[in-house]
């Protein structure tokens, strides 16, 4: 007698089947934006051809005796209509057990993922096969140019391994947990909304501007989040603890793999308001800490942790009940506490020439929650970097002073919000 195949969830995948809910879903969304109004139909056939290329994707979530595992979905995946709610707690019968939701508005196309599927470079590798096989559908003569896994490209072995253990080296010595960091507070909103805020900017005069302070993009992007952050103290947590930045890491660019799985860590930048700062004394110490902890070796010490926990003798027997109450603790003390805020840059996204042209613009949300009220995600594209701001509450302190800042520096911004459509 045959047996259904299963998968294990990856190292960085496990934990968030046990501490989502409603008000901490662990999603993020990558959209397109078309030339032309999303004909549902079409998509709906896209979806469908895609979906058996991305087999890391074509699951849905089972709880097992010590871990939850993915069994392969036998059933259809459905487009839907978007929601103005973004990043919320999946109905998943409404999506039949899927993981992920494809929805469409007007001439834009959206991939929300749980991260347990896959982080935002896998998740972008879907999303462009995507729109590249809807582009296709529709008559429009494009080609892959190497750029974009059709269903033509061989699902290759290393696409659905767990990266993280694959790296794991039980001699490296690992890193101790950090403190506690401040946290944003506000009025949250009472019905689990999330307010967007997309500021759309030119690459080109990034570049001047950082060439100017001798950083990288997301240094000075970094540093203009926690120099905002000081400037906003009503909403911020009146603590001494430091404010620290949360930058997650590819960690594809250090290992070789093409994993399409979660393979990212984060990095931290952390600065106490306890003193007068300049946005030079932030930029210098975001600097430091980047180029302290973007290195090789201390990523892996990272990988080591985490595969460590996992590996314990005794959370590997434990049984998944009581597993499920550690791991809610740790997560709030370990994952939430030493967190302020969120700064995820997907990087420059490339698609086949044929198909650009049909491509208008890129976006990368990530979402917010109870614990972490804001977050933000940058993605680029086409010589355009769109930076979207999600938030859980309803100041806007913090988001002003961003866009003053940027707009005091040079760039040229414009803003788009969903302010009760994204």
């Amino acid at each position: 007698m045959s047996t259904k195949k299963w998968y294990k969830l990856d190292n960085a995948a496990k934990i968030f089947p046990s501490v989502t809910n409603k008000g901490r879903t662990n999603t993020f969304r990558v959209s397109m934006i078309l030339d032309h109004e999303i004909k549902p139909e079409v998509l709906q056939e896209a979806l469908e051809i895609v979906i058996k290329r991305f087999v890391n994707l074509n699951v849905k979530l089972k709880r097992g005796l010590f871990w939850y595992y993915f069994e392969p979905n036998d059933a259809k995946p459905k487009v839907v209509k978007e929601s103005p709610y973004i990043c919320q707690s999946y109905k998943r019968k409404d999506l039949n057990n899927f993981l992920f939701e494809l929805s469409y508005y007007d001439n834009r196309i959206t991939l929300e993922t749980f991260h347990s599927l896959t982080d935002g470079t896998g998740a972008m590798e879907m999303l462009k096969s995507i729109c590249f096989t809807y582009l296709k559908l529709m008559g429009y003569d494009v080609e892959d140019e190497g750029l974009v896994l059709t269903e033509d490209t061989e699902v290759r072995r290393e696409e659905l391994e767990d990266s993280f253990v694959k790296n794991y080296d039980p001699k490296v010595k690992y890193p101790r947990n950090a403190g506690r960091a401040m946290h944003f507070v506000g009025t949250e909103y009472d019905d689990l909304w999330l307010a967007v805020i997309k500021s759309i900017m030119d690459v080109n005069q990034l570049k001047e501007i950082t060439k100017k302070y001798d950083c990288t993009i997301t240094e000075f992007l970094g540093s203009a989040i926690i120099y905002s952050a000081y400037k906003s103290p009503n909403v911020l947590e009146k603590t001494k603890r430091p404010f620290k930045l949360f930058v997650p890491v590819n960690l594809r660019r250090f290992f070789l793999t093409q994993t399409l799985r979660n393979f990212s860590l984060f990095i931290r930048s952390s600065i106490s308001f306890d003193k007068e700062l300049t946005f030079k004394d932030i930029l210098d110490k975001v600097k430091a800490d980047f180029k302290d902890q973007i290195q090789k070796d201390k990523l892996q010490a990272q990988i080591v942790a985490n595969v460590k926990l996992e590996k314990n003798f005794i959370m590997r027997i434990m049984p998944l009940f009581i597993k499920e109450l550690v791991l809610k603790l740790g997560y709030k003390t370990w994952g939430e506490g030493p967190n302020s805020l969120s700064f995820s840059n997907l990087g420059v996204v490339q698609l086949p020439k044929s198909m650009s042209k049909y491509v208008k613009r890129i976006n990368f949300t990530s979402g917010a929650s109870r614990g972490s009220l804001i977050g933000i995600g940058v993605v680029s594209y086409n010589n355009q970097l769109v930076l979207s701001i999600s938030s859980a509450m309803v100041e806007r302190d913090f988001q002003k002073n961003l866009f003053r800042f940027l707009a005091d520096e040079g760039l040229d911004i414009i803003i788009e919000t969903n302010e009760l459509e994204v």
